[in-house]
């Protein structure tokens, strides 16, 4: 489909949608022949929705699908009877639709319910739904009234933003069906049919039906290995003439364990070989660097963590500035971000605020290399053997001048940073940031990254650090630290721990800077 095809269809369905929701919302979602002309109660609407998430969820419970119920999407929401029903299931709904006029109704609707948020989404993408983030996607009698191309493109959406244990229920229309109305359907196109329905339903604007064919949802189905039909059936909302369906999608992807850790909770996949099965097993990830935030964090620091991962820094700080401080974790990885929500929300963290991109000089699109057994990430350049591995994947995306974001900061205790080589540029974008607010800085230190992913001398970036602090201290990974004035201190020490450790050029250390050192 081309984009001006498709930049026409969705304006269509915004015009059509629009005029319906303005002139009669809830008769326009639940088109029954006695309710025309404002004559559904609002309670009588929205229990029809509680019938039938209820009856959804209660067909749903004996395969224990979803396996989380934070997050639910209500695709297609119009005036939020469902988005309403999910809210006294799952801890935040967000109803989605095309319609202003149908967002300003369900949230007039629905305005006692606390924990639902209404978006109008104008585009073909589920735009600002993060990737592996919900728990249940729901659509019913929206597909059907979408042209098909659009549809398979929504959802492919559904897949891409359903998480481990999730679940994807929607309703379609597959085809008309065998009976005179049926036959009528399939001989006329929606062109025709539209006069019909104008003189019917008195309104220059009427809703169109569209097929969706089982054949094009199972072949897109197939292109992702972790996603399975749970189960599919005959489904007659669609009304006579056609042939309706559902499907219940499962996402049967490795689900992230919780681990206990000292007074907080993190939440780690097994096949995470670098970082989650280790802390899995018990081990405390870079403990030289953990005692440094136990030594320098008090109650009400403001701490950045920039390269996050999957948040195990990110919570040791929130458990030590306490609720009137605040965490700051930018990750660019949308599975790794996943991890830290699911952690902040265990721990009742909300002084944990995530960013979604990756640190630089400018602002724009950064391409890294991840790979599914393992939560780090990296530029193509500075990526090790696993990251170039056929397996691994390039992933695009933003990249972000800190000091612009934290531009509204008043104060700045704490910056940790760990982005596989790329901290020179990164600190660049925040050095207004580190001169007016003088934080404590933890540094990973790779001179073989640095030279990969940014094409600058290790030497340079140790330099330009000595500009805004008076010494580096080196932590060792056996716990002893090495103060250095000279910058040259530093590479000798690197070159020291690479010979004895064997490994060339591919240990990192890490570094300590303080204004008071």
């Amino acid at each position: 489909m081309s984009t001006s095809t498709r930049e026409a269809q969705l304006a269509k369905l915004r015009r059509v949608w629009g005029a319906l929701g303005h002139d009669d919302p809830l008769w326009a979602v639940l088109s029954h022949n006695d309710k025309r002309g404002g004559r559904w109660q609002a309670d009588e609407f929205l229990a029809t929705g509680q019938i039938e998430i209820d009856n959804q969820l209660a067909a749903l419970a004996p395969s224990g699908y979803p396996s989380r119920r934070d997050l639910a999407i209500d695709f297609g929401c119009g005036a939020g009877r469902l988005s309403r029903a999910l809210a006294a299931h799952f801890e935040n709904v967000i109803g989605i639709d095309v319609s202003a006029s149908m967002i300003r109704a369900a949230r007039r609707l629905n305005a006692d319910i606390a924990n639902i948020e209404f978006r109008e989404n104008t585009g073909g993408e589920l735009a600002g739904i993060d990737d592996a983030s919900v728990d249940f996607v729901f659509s019913h009698i929206t597909l059907q009234h979408i042209p098909t191309a659009l549809a398979l493109g929504y959802v492919e959406e559904f897949l891409r933003i359903l998480a481990p244990g999730g679940v994807a229920v929607f309703q379609f229309v597959e085809s008309s069906d065998e009976s005179w109305r049926g036959r009528l359907f399939g001989l006329a196109s929606n062109r025709w049919l539209n006069p019909l329905r104008r003189l019917l339903w008195r309104r220059r604007e009427v809703f169109e039906m569209h097929v969706l064919p089982e054949r094009a949802l199972r072949e897109r189905l197939g292109r992702h290995s972790g996603m399975h039909l749970l189960a599919d059936g005959e489904d007659g909302s669609a009304g006579s003439g056609w042939r309706g369906r559902r499907w219940s999608v499962v996402n049967r992807d490795e689900q992230p364990q919780r681990i206990a850790c000292d007074g907080y909770a993190l939440f780690a996949y097994p096949s995470d070989l670098h970082i989650g099965a280790p802390i899995i097993a018990g081990s405390e990830h870079e403990p030289h660097v953990a005692a440094v935030l136990r030594e320098r964090l008090k109650l009400g620091d403001v701490v950045l963590d920039v390269g996050a991962n999957i948040g195990n820094f990110t919570m040791l700080a929130a458990s030590r500035v306490g609720p009137g401080g605040r965490v700051i974790a930018v990750e660019p990885i949308a599975r790794n971000r996943r991890l830290i929500g699911l952690a902040a929300h265990a721990n009742r963290f909300k002084q944990i605020e995530i960013i979604a991109g990756a640190a630089s000089d400018r602002v724009g699109t950064i391409d890294l290399r991840t790979h599914p057994q393992t939560s780090n990430s990296a530029t193509a350049a500075a990526a090790g053997e696993r990251l170039r591995e056929d397996c691994g994947r390039s992933s695009c995306v933003p990249a972000l001048l800190l000091d612009d974001v934290l531009a509204d900061l008043d104060r700045l205790d704490l910056v940790k940073i760990d982005i596989e080589g790329m901290e020179p540029l990164a600190l660049r974008g925040l050095e207004r940031s580190l001169s007016r607010l003088r934080p404590v800085l933890l540094s990973e230190f790779h001179p073989w990254a640095i030279a990969h992913a940014t094409a600058t001398e290790a030497i340079d970036y140790l330099h330009w650090l000595r500009r805004l602090y008076p010494a580096i201290t080196i932590l060792h990974r056996d716990g002893s630290r090495e103060r250095c004035t000279e910058p040259e201190a530093v590479m000798q020490a690197w070159r020291e721990a690479n010979r004895r450790a064997g490994l060339g050029d591919r240990l990192h250390l890490d570094l300590l800077l303080a204004i008071d050192d």
